[in-house]
């Protein structure tokens, strides 16, 4: 049995596995639609490849049309694979782009139809013996388009993540790009799939342990992983740190009157608004339904101060082309030593943020 062959089926045993997995959670966890989508079109990759051995016969004549056929159809799949993956990734931030992101797969589909008889992609001569195109590149560079948007979303975001998870994610990465430049240098090699198959598996087991940590909805670290760092800061750091406690304004009534996905996209924006402010400063929690808190390991400062007046600045930016407003009450405190002190600053951030909430109800003649 040819190694190549070996690692495609081994391959294919792990999608399999990969797809029983997330099927298992997808009704919680809509997400991991994009992931089986990902795991099927590999399948149906690996599948091609598998095929193509069966109908490679040296002077075979009637295998031609097949050899030729699947051909097409596995350079037609290669970055459909990479395209959902990105979806499950950067699950909101791409929901909007899809039909742009589509035009690469279209092109990339037509292309490699027309090789059937141009030869763009690749070629089976008359002898049945295949060789790569004067474009073959093309499809690898699409496919690697999708593969880079999935490194940079998480390279954005992996200050999310532990410190401890970085370097393995990291690892997870690499793996697909040593795969591919293995099989650019021995094209007889194909070690791309089976490393797509490898990081695919990997990658979902990551983003499942990181359900416990991250907020589904805004991505941010959630409640628990922030009462974990307020314990942490409690018991070990003996330096100053600042605590931010912010509070979505108004969003019952904004559920009540246009619905929980209108209030729900209030939700996503404040996140995104609260990380882009303090990204540099410290870490961005959801703490609960409408509030966020933000810990920095250093005094309440003069960044600090301008990072909630940009806050201000971007929330009022966002604001002229929204119908609905997005408005956050605002409380902060800090302390000049953690151990024994850090629960009492979060206590004294979230007054000072329910004074400032009260103080803002007063101003618009609520109360």
């Amino acid at each position: 049995m040819k190694p190549t062959l070996e690692l495609d089926m081994f391959s294919v045993v792990l999608m399999l596995f990969a797809i029983i997995l997330a099927y298992r959670s997808v009704s919680t966890n809509p997400r991991n639609r994009w992931y089986i989508l990902s795991c099927l079109s590999l399948l149906l990759v690996l599948g091609t490849e598998l095929f193509a051995y069966q109908v490679d016969d040296v002077g075979v004549s009637s295998q031609i049309f097949f050899h030729r056929f699947t051909n097409v159809l596995g350079f037609s799949l290669s970055p459909v694979v990479c395209y959902f993956l990105l979806h499950f990734i950067g699950y909101s931030h791409y929901q909007k782009r899809s039909r742009l992101l589509l035009l690469p797969l279209i092109a990339n589909a037509l292309l490699s139809g027309i090789s059937y008889h141009t030869g763009w992609f690749f070629s089976v001569d008359a002898l049945n013996i295949y060789r790569r195109g004067p474009f073959f590149f093309v499809s690898a560079v699409i496919t690697l388009f999708y593969y880079f948007l999935c490194i940079l979303h998480l390279i954005k975001t992996l200050k999310r993540y532990e410190a401890s998870d970085r370097p393995l994610l990291l690892c997870i990465l690499i793996v697909p790009l040593i795969g591919f430049a293995a099989q650019m240098i021995w094209p007889w090699v194909l070690t791309l799939w089976p490393g797509i198959a490898l990081s695919l598996l990997l990658f979902y087991l990551i983003f499942q342990e990181q359900r416990y940590s991250i907020d589904a909805l805004t991505g941010l670290r959630n409640r628990s992983i922030f009462m974990r760092d307020l314990s942490d800061l409690q018991h070990s750091c003996k330096g100053p740190a600042t605590l931010v406690v912010l509070d979505v304004n108004n969003l019952k009534k904004t559920n009540d009157t246009y619905g929980h996905k209108s209030g729900d996209e209030l939700l996503v924006l404040a996140s995104a608004l609260v990380e882009r402010c303090f990204r540099s400063i410290g870490k961005v929690y959801r703490v609960g339904g409408d509030e966020f808190a933000v810990i920095s390991v250093r005094p309440l400062s003069e960044s600090i101060e301008k990072a909630l007046a940009l806050l201000d600045e971007q929330m009022e930016l966002a604001n002229k082309t929204r119908a609905i407003p997005l408005s956050l009450a605002m409380g902060s405190a800090s302390c000049e030593s953690c151990i024994d002190n850090i629960f009492n600053t979060y206590v004294a951030s979230d007054n000072a943020m329910y004074c400032n909430k009260k103080a803002m109800k007063e101003v618009a003649g609520d109360g």
